[in-house]
């Protein structure tokens, strides 16, 4: 494709007034037409059920994962057939902030951490000022991921911030014993 400034007449320095082409300025977004395309091709693919009973499976998954770790706290209705694909929770002892930056650093792992722009859902669900770690599963997710997680998220609750602190100081070379 040839195209840039109008589209079609590049050399123009003004828009053709002409359907369609008044209306198509610049050059076209290819990579984004064709993620479309595979995208619809993918759920065209797939029923809506399949993909419901997918990430039920996954958050299913998640929740009880995040059940059996000590020191976690997960939010939101416990009838799990009113849940959806995103799971906020906290670690005790830790801030959302610096696990999210653990999760990310050490793991990368991307979550969302804060109030997620929602201060009057934290401060109903109790979560405000810090908000709360977020977690969301989608289509494309595996089992073996939502391990992953589960498995970092375990290192994070059982090492605890002031072990860490403990653990960074003694490694410290300005550090007198």
């Amino acid at each position: 494709l040839k195209e840039g400034g109008t589209g079609t007449a590049s050399e123009s320095e003004e828009q053709p007034s002409g359907r369609p082409h008044m209306y198509e300025s610049g050059t076209p977004n290819t990579v984004g037409i064709a993620g479309l395309g595979a995208g619809v091709r993918y759920l065209m693919s797939r029923t809506l059920a399949d993909t419901q009973t997918h990430k039920k499976t996954l958050v299913d998954h998640l929740l009880d994962g995040l059940a059996a770790i000590p020191g976690v706290t997960v939010y939101g209705p416990k009838d799990r057939t009113r849940r959806l694909s995103v799971v906020p929770f906290n670690i005790e002892g830790w801030s959302p902030d610096e696990v999210g930056a653990v999760l990310d650093q050490a793991f990368d792992i991307k979550v969302r951490t804060g109030l997620h722009c929602a201060p009057a859902a934290h401060k109903v669900i109790g979560t405000y000022p810090h908000g709360s770690v977020r977690a969301s599963v989608g289509c494309f997710n595996t089992l073996t991921e939502i391990d992953f997680l589960l498995s970092a998220l375990k290192k994070i609750a059982g090492t605890g911030p002031s072990r860490l602190a403990a653990d960074k100081a003694q490694s410290s070379p300005t550090t007198a014993h």
